[in-house]
């Protein structure tokens, strides 16, 4: 395996499809994360959990 590893996958267009349904669905996951996290912040602010 010669050269960058990222760029290896990048040529591929199967994998490359793989690698952005993987980056799209962390985004969206960790979008929901900050939302759960954030009212429950919200939350305990005021005094209701």
């Amino acid at each position: 395996m010669s050269g960058d590893p990222f760029e290896e996958i990048l040529k591929d267009p199967d994998r490359r499809a793989k690698l952005y349904l993987l980056v799209v669905v962390g985004i969206i996951l960790s979008t929901f994360i900050i939302v759960i996290g954030t009212i429950i912040f919200i939350l305990s602010v005021l005094k209701i959990i």
